[in-house]
Protein backbone atom coordinates (compact mmCIF):
# COMPACT_ATOMS: atom_id res chain seq x y z
CA UNK A 1 0.00 0.00 0.00
CA UNK A 2 1.33 3.42 -0.97
CA UNK A 3 2.31 5.54 1.99
CA UNK A 4 0.08 8.55 2.60
CA UNK A 5 1.79 11.87 1.88
CA UNK A 6 1.86 14.70 4.39
CA UNK A 7 -0.45 16.70 2.13
CA UNK A 8 -2.99 13.86 2.01
CA UNK A 9 -2.78 13.40 5.77
CA UNK A 10 -3.40 17.09 6.38
CA UNK A 11 -6.35 17.03 3.99
CA UNK A 12 -7.86 14.17 5.99
CA UNK A 13 -7.36 16.09 9.22
CA UNK A 14 -8.87 19.28 7.78
CA UNK A 15 -11.84 17.42 6.30
CA UNK A 16 -12.48 15.64 9.59
CA UNK A 17 -12.36 18.92 11.54
CA UNK A 18 -14.66 20.62 9.04
CA UNK A 19 -17.16 17.75 9.26
CA UNK A 20 -17.17 17.89 13.05
CA UNK A 21 -17.66 21.66 13.14
CA UNK A 22 -20.68 21.35 10.85
CA UNK A 23 -22.26 18.87 13.28
CA UNK A 24 -21.29 20.03 16.76
CA UNK A 25 -20.57 22.96 19.03
CA UNK A 26 -17.07 24.02 18.06
CA UNK A 27 -16.09 24.43 21.72
CA UNK A 28 -16.75 20.75 22.38
CA UNK A 29 -14.37 19.42 19.72
CA UNK A 30 -10.97 18.06 20.74
CA UNK A 31 -7.91 16.83 18.88
CA UNK A 32 -8.97 13.30 19.84
CA UNK A 33 -12.36 13.84 18.21
CA UNK A 34 -10.66 14.97 15.01
CA UNK A 35 -8.31 12.00 15.10
CA UNK A 36 -11.23 9.60 15.50
CA UNK A 37 -13.18 11.27 12.67
CA UNK A 38 -10.11 11.12 10.40
CA UNK A 39 -9.30 7.53 11.40
CA UNK A 40 -5.82 8.63 12.29
CA UNK A 41 -3.71 8.51 15.46
CA UNK A 42 -4.14 11.48 17.80
CA UNK A 43 -0.35 11.74 18.01
CA UNK A 44 -0.28 12.32 14.26
CA UNK A 45 -2.73 15.21 14.55
CA UNK A 46 -0.70 16.63 17.45
CA UNK A 47 2.41 16.38 15.29
CA UNK A 48 0.88 18.97 12.95
CA UNK A 49 -1.20 20.99 15.42
CA UNK A 50 -0.32 21.50 19.11
CA UNK A 51 -3.97 22.13 20.03
CA UNK A 52 -7.45 22.39 18.55
CA UNK A 53 -7.23 26.19 18.32
CA UNK A 54 -4.20 25.94 16.03
CA UNK A 55 -6.11 23.52 13.79
CA UNK A 56 -9.18 25.78 13.62
CA UNK A 57 -6.93 28.76 12.91
CA UNK A 58 -5.44 26.88 9.95
CA UNK A 59 -8.92 26.18 8.58
CA UNK A 60 -9.83 29.83 8.88
CA UNK A 61 -6.78 30.87 6.86
CA UNK A 62 -8.38 29.16 3.85
CA UNK A 63 -11.68 30.90 4.61
CA UNK A 64 -9.99 34.30 4.71
CA UNK A 65 -8.55 33.59 1.27
CA UNK A 66 -12.04 32.68 0.07
CA UNK A 67 -13.33 36.07 1.20
CA UNK A 68 -11.29 37.79 -1.51
CA UNK A 69 -13.07 35.69 -4.12
CA UNK A 70 -16.42 36.44 -2.47
CA UNK A 71 -15.74 40.15 -2.98
CA UNK A 72 -14.66 39.73 -6.58
CA UNK A 73 -17.59 37.51 -7.51
CA UNK A 74 -20.17 39.66 -5.74
CA UNK A 75 -19.59 42.73 -7.89
CA UNK A 76 -21.54 43.05 -11.15
CA UNK A 77 -20.15 46.27 -12.70
CA UNK A 78 -22.99 46.81 -15.18
CA UNK A 79 -25.51 46.85 -12.32
CA UNK A 80 -23.73 49.56 -10.31
CA UNK A 81 -25.69 52.79 -10.57
CA UNK A 82 -25.10 54.15 -7.07
CA UNK A 83 -22.39 53.48 -4.49
CA UNK A 84 -24.96 51.72 -2.30
CA UNK A 85 -25.20 49.03 -4.99
CA UNK A 86 -21.63 48.03 -4.16
CA UNK A 87 -22.45 47.77 -0.45
CA UNK A 88 -25.53 45.67 -1.22
CA UNK A 89 -23.66 43.32 -3.57
CA UNK A 90 -20.86 42.79 -1.05
CA UNK A 91 -23.20 41.97 1.83
CA UNK A 92 -25.37 39.70 -0.32
CA UNK A 93 -22.21 37.90 -1.40
CA UNK A 94 -21.09 37.32 2.18
CA UNK A 95 -24.53 36.16 3.33
CA UNK A 96 -24.64 33.60 0.52
CA UNK A 97 -21.16 32.40 1.43
CA UNK A 98 -21.98 32.18 5.13
CA UNK A 99 -25.19 30.27 4.47
CA UNK A 100 -23.35 27.71 2.36
CA UNK A 101 -20.48 27.15 4.81
CA UNK A 102 -21.28 25.69 8.24
CA UNK A 103 -17.62 26.01 9.25
CA UNK A 104 -17.70 29.76 8.71
CA UNK A 105 -21.03 30.12 10.48
CA UNK A 106 -19.95 28.26 13.57
CA UNK A 107 -16.49 29.77 13.93
CA UNK A 108 -16.97 33.35 12.73
CA UNK A 109 -20.61 33.92 13.66
CA UNK A 110 -20.97 31.52 16.58
CA UNK A 111 -19.50 31.76 20.06
CA UNK A 112 -16.08 30.27 20.69
CA UNK A 113 -13.09 30.80 22.95
CA UNK A 114 -10.40 31.09 20.26
CA UNK A 115 -8.79 34.49 20.83
CA UNK A 116 -6.31 34.00 17.99
CA UNK A 117 -9.14 33.55 15.48
CA UNK A 118 -11.00 36.63 16.72
CA UNK A 119 -7.80 38.65 16.32
CA UNK A 120 -7.12 37.19 12.87
CA UNK A 121 -10.68 37.96 11.80
CA UNK A 122 -10.30 41.60 12.81
CA UNK A 123 -6.97 41.84 10.98
CA UNK A 124 -8.49 40.20 7.92
CA UNK A 125 -11.28 42.79 7.92
CA UNK A 126 -8.62 45.47 7.47
CA UNK A 127 -7.17 43.58 4.51
CA UNK A 128 -10.60 43.05 2.97
CA UNK A 129 -11.44 46.72 3.53
CA UNK A 130 -8.57 47.67 1.22
CA UNK A 131 -10.13 45.50 -1.51
CA UNK A 132 -13.53 47.05 -0.82
CA UNK A 133 -12.17 50.58 -1.04
CA UNK A 134 -10.46 49.69 -4.30
CA UNK A 135 -13.82 48.52 -5.70
CA UNK A 136 -15.48 51.79 -4.69
CA UNK A 137 -12.66 53.86 -6.19
CA UNK A 138 -12.82 51.87 -9.41
CA UNK A 139 -16.36 53.11 -9.95
CA UNK A 140 -16.65 56.38 -8.04
CA UNK A 141 -14.59 59.42 -7.07
CA UNK A 142 -14.52 59.24 -3.28
CA UNK A 143 -14.23 62.24 -0.96
CA UNK A 144 -11.42 62.51 1.55
CA UNK A 145 -11.92 59.75 4.11
CA UNK A 146 -10.77 59.51 7.75
CA UNK A 147 -7.11 58.57 8.17
CA UNK A 148 -7.42 57.14 11.68
CA UNK A 149 -10.13 54.57 10.90
CA UNK A 150 -11.06 52.49 7.87
CA UNK A 151 -14.77 53.05 7.30
CA UNK A 152 -15.04 50.02 5.04
CA UNK A 153 -13.56 47.72 7.69
CA UNK A 154 -16.04 49.05 10.23
CA UNK A 155 -18.91 48.49 7.79
CA UNK A 156 -17.82 44.86 7.33
CA UNK A 157 -17.61 44.39 11.10
CA UNK A 158 -21.00 45.99 11.72
CA UNK A 159 -22.64 43.66 9.20
CA UNK A 160 -20.97 40.66 10.83
CA UNK A 161 -22.33 41.76 14.22
CA UNK A 162 -25.86 41.72 12.79
CA UNK A 163 -25.30 38.29 11.23
CA UNK A 164 -23.68 36.91 14.38
CA UNK A 165 -26.43 38.17 16.69
CA UNK A 166 -29.08 36.42 14.62
CA UNK A 167 -27.05 33.29 13.95
CA UNK A 168 -26.51 32.74 17.66
CA UNK A 169 -30.22 33.16 18.31
CA UNK A 170 -31.69 31.36 15.31
CA UNK A 171 -28.89 29.21 13.90
CA UNK A 172 -29.21 31.04 10.60
CA UNK A 173 -29.23 34.47 8.97
CA UNK A 174 -32.89 35.28 8.24
CA UNK A 175 -33.52 37.24 5.01
CA UNK A 176 -34.91 40.18 6.94
CA UNK A 177 -31.72 40.40 9.01
CA UNK A 178 -29.57 40.17 5.89
CA UNK A 179 -31.59 43.12 4.62
CA UNK A 180 -31.09 45.01 7.90
CA UNK A 181 -27.33 44.52 7.69
CA UNK A 182 -27.40 46.28 4.33
CA UNK A 183 -29.52 49.08 5.78
CA UNK A 184 -27.22 49.58 8.78
CA UNK A 185 -23.98 49.53 6.78
CA UNK A 186 -25.40 51.89 4.15
CA UNK A 187 -26.50 54.32 6.87
CA UNK A 188 -23.02 54.24 8.40
CA UNK A 189 -21.22 54.73 5.07
CA UNK A 190 -23.63 57.54 4.23
CA UNK A 191 -22.04 59.57 7.03
CA UNK A 192 -18.84 59.71 4.96
CA UNK A 193 -20.04 59.20 1.40
CA UNK A 194 -22.32 61.85 -0.13
CA UNK A 195 -25.61 60.62 -1.51
CA UNK A 196 -24.41 61.38 -5.03
CA UNK A 197 -20.83 60.48 -5.88
CA UNK A 198 -19.33 61.32 -9.28
CA UNK A 199 -18.54 58.29 -11.41
CA UNK A 200 -15.01 57.60 -12.52
CA UNK A 201 -14.49 58.94 -16.06
CA UNK A 202 -13.51 55.52 -17.39
CA UNK A 203 -16.72 53.99 -16.01
CA UNK A 204 -18.79 56.78 -17.54
CA UNK A 205 -17.08 56.27 -20.89
CA UNK A 206 -17.96 52.59 -21.01
CA UNK A 207 -21.62 53.01 -20.08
Amino acid sequence: MKKESTKQRLERIHTAATNLVSQRDVNSISIYDVAKEAAIAASTVYHHYPNIEALMYRLMEDIFEDFKSVLQNAIVPEKINHWSDINRMIEQGFVTYYNNNPLVQRILLGQHTYASIRHADAQNDLVLAEYVEEIYRRHFVLPELPKDVNIFAIALQVADKVYSMNYRENGSIPPEMAREAITVTEAYLNVYLPKMLPRQPLINATN
